[in-house]
């Protein structure tokens, strides 16, 4: 999405360019430093505007490369739901489900200047009406936490979840060692109520991570259009290079492969071979140092295998098992 597309939505008309990344560096303030004054930008509508702004295009690459952790038929089948936006702000991540997925979203959302401003965008950028309220639709419902659960907390996060019965749960939130923390915890209650994870975890036995110093979480490298990157220059924000802690769940069975792996740490190659700290289920999830020798793969499969960052799915088979790691073959990367 350009920016230029977005600005006559927007609430507040900016006066310039240097206007708007001026109140960008005002919401970073609030949202690092000065957390004990994060609610005041929702009652500013230039707040809102740059916030909208900012993160809203930011978003749709984010959200693309989310879903390219899952699987091709996975992405098919989430074209049929209903997307639940918990949390949504002016509907950054149900504008960005509008443009990659076309379905349709309810956002539900506190404040009213960021539902007025999601009423705007919905109406100038596709001619609906934005909605606010979950009815019972017929198709199965994907409630989603876009940057939500860690404000409101697990507690908070699963009465949404009894509340709307949704046949899928997605948390996608900062790659922090708090944040990942939380997640852990709510990963925990959802597996006493039964839900099955679909990522990261290749199972549901306990997180290998548990109780330790590290923490997993994904990385993500995106594009923007020309005037998004701009943006994101003069805001000093890096919005290409993205930590995140993504989750996701969903209440038929998943079934995994015994060969298959979650990166979850890229290592520096070796003069002979990638490596990479590896999750993986061998009758409970543990972790595993992988060892890929360049030897093994042909120069067309170079560049996908350069590609492969903290999150992606390797499928592989085992060449030889070694003091402290293993070394592999990939039979296809991802």
């Amino acid at each position: 999405m350009k920016l230029s597309d977005l600005y006559p939505h927007l609430l507040y008309q900016f006066a310039s360019e240097a206007d708007l990344v001026k109140a960008i560096g005002e919401i970073s303030t609030a949202f690092t430093t000065e957390r004990h004054k994060i609610d005041q930008y929702l009652k500013d509508p230039r707040l809102v505007s740059a916030y909208t702004a900012f993160y809203l295009t930011t978003n749709i690459p984010k959200l693309e490369a989310v879903m390219n952790f899952l699987s091709i038929e996975k992405r098919e089948e989430l074209k049929n739901v209903q997307l639940i936006d918990v949390g949504a702000g002016p509907g950054t991540f149900s504008l960005a489900w509008k443009e990659l997925i076309g379905g349709e979203s309810v956002m539900l959302e506190s404040s009213a200047l960021m539902r007025e401003q999601a009423k705007k965008l919905m109406s100038g950028l596709y001619g609906i009406e934005a909605q606010f309220k979950v009815t019972d639709a017929a198709k199965p419902k994907l409630l989603l936490f876009g940057h939500s659960l860690n404000e409101m907390g697990v507690e908070a996060g699963l009465k949404y979840i009894k509340e709307n019965n949704p046949q899928y749960v997605w948390l996608i939130e900062p790659g922090t060692k708090e944040v990942f923390q939380m997640a852990l915890e709510f990963r925990e209650e959802m597996l006493k109520l039964n839900w099955e994870i679909q990522y990261p975890c290749l199972g549901n036995s306990k997180c290998p991570m548990n109780g330790s110093e590290d923490w997993c979480h994904q990385f993500i490298s995106v594009r923007h259009n020309e005037e998004v990157e701009r943006l994101t220059q003069l805001a000093h924000r890096d919005r290409r290079n993205l930590p995140l802690t993504v989750f996701m769940f969903e209440r038929k069975k998943v079934n995994h492969k015994n060969s298959e792996a979650r990166i979850v740490r890229v290592m520096p190659k070796t003069k002979f071979s990638h490596e990479w700290v590896v999750c993986l289920n061998d009758e409970n999830l543990k972790l595993e140092k992988f060892q890929l020798p360049f030897k093994l793969n042909s120069k067309s499969e170079k560049k996908s295998i350069e590609a492969l960052l903290a999150g992606c799915l390797i499928e592989f088979e085992t060449d030889k098992s070694l003091e402290g790691y293993r070394r592999i073959r990939l039979i296809s990367p991802e």
